[in-house]
This record gives C-alpha cells, sequence and structure tokens, in this order.
C-alpha cells in the first residue's frame, strides 16, 4: 500500500490562500450585487415620493408651476427668517 504524499508547509500555504481569495471573490460578488439592490430601492423610493406628490397635486388640484411658485415663496420665507 502506497502513503499518501505529505504535504508541504508552501503547499498548505497556497491552498489557503486560493480558499481565501476564492471567498473574497465570493464577496466582491455579493457586495456588487447588494449594491445593485441598493440603488435599485433608492430610485423605487425617489419613484414612490414622485407619485406621492402628484397624488397631493391632483387632490388639491395643483398645477407644476403653481407648485414650484408655492415652495419658492415657503423658500424666500424661511430665508428671512433665518436673516432675522
Amino acid at each position: 500500500m502506497e502513503r499518501r504524499h505529505r504535504r508541504t508547509k508552501k503547499e498548505k500555504l497556497d491552498d489557503e490562500l486560493r480558499k481565501i481569495t476564492e471567498t473574497m471573490d465570493q464577496y466582491e460578488k455579493s457586495l456588487g450585487e447588494l449594491e445593485e439592490k441598493r440603488l435599485a430601492l433608492i430610485e423605487e423610493i425617489e419613484q414612490e415620493r414622485i407619485r406621492e406628490v402628484t397624488k397631493l397635486m391632483k387632490e388639491k388640484n395643483l398645477s407644476v408651476d403653481q407648485l414650484r411658485d408655492m415652495i419658492g415663496d415657503a423658500a424666500e420665507d424661511a430665508a428671512v427668517g433665518q436673516s432675522a
């Protein structure tokens, strides 16, 4: 019966390095996928906010110009209030 080849320290280190590199590659792939999901969720949240504003505008029968004027007036009032 033939004895199994005894692994050298370098072979063991090479195996460990390979395993760690593979694990890092898997984590990097997972991280990339998570980043894509994060960006998709951010986009969905922004779209939902836009839907909410649009719904509110329809309920209040406001045009985009009227909303823009209201926001501009509120921003001016806030700026005046802060400088006082």
